[in-house]
């Protein structure tokens, strides 16, 4: 017979592994289809009822809210692997915006959240901060060895960011061939644009 700390050992896993199959539904359908996904279509995919889903997350917008800083810390981290795989700032460039194009192109839906989006108590404002702080990190250091050409790094990077977003690494995946080709053009294009 099982004792009542067992018991409710036992009972809280099970809502954590709940919680797990609802955030890991929800992300595949937000990735899929955007925020037009129901709650009980969530549920369905997690094989759980409705109320499991509504006892955590009140709404869908809470729901989205939680996927969305997921997959942004997901991406953020990859992102931060990237540039440490790599050994000079140009190189550094190149992995990271090979990242996130692949990032990009598996959750677009979901790092697209912007702040202007986002729950008024959230403050969660997407991947946008990671990755410039980041980008301009890694132009600040192709300055220091002049590989980079001068200038703000900070006003380069937000530059930069703009051939990173979600809906243009869409774009341009599907004007040349796929993810690599579109992540390689955009890389040779800022990389000349930022040679000293």
């Amino acid at each position: 017979m099982a004792s009542k700390g067992e018991g409710a050992r036992r009972q809280r896993r099970d809502v954590r592994r709940n919680m797990e199959r609802v955030l890991e539904a929800a992300q595949a359908l937000f990735a899929e289809r955007g925020a037009e996904v129901k709650m009980c279509e969530v549920a369905a995919r997690a094989g759980v009822g409705v109320g499991t889903v509504y006892r955590r997350f009140p709404s869908k917008e809470h729901l989205f809210a939680a996927v969305s800083a997921a997959a942004c810390a997901d991406t953020s981290l990859g992102l931060e692997q990237a540039a440490a795989s790599a050994a000079s700032p140009a190189a550094k460039l190149r992995a990271v915006i090979v990242a996130q194009y692949r990032h990009s192109l598996h959750q677009a839906a979901l790092l697209e959240r912007s702040a202007a989006d986002a729950l008024p108590h959230e403050s969660h404002q997407g991947i946008y901060p990671t990755l410039h702080a980041l980008v301009a990190d890694v132009i600040g250091a192709g300055q220091a060895t002049g590989a980079f050409r001068p200038g703000d790094p900070a006003l380069l990077a937000a530059m930069v960011l703009e051939l990173l977003g979600p809906r243009t690494a869409l774009r341009l995946s599907q004007l040349v061939e796929g993810c690599e080709g579109a992540a390689d053009l955009v890389a040779d294009f800022v990389l000349a644009g930022l040679a000293a």
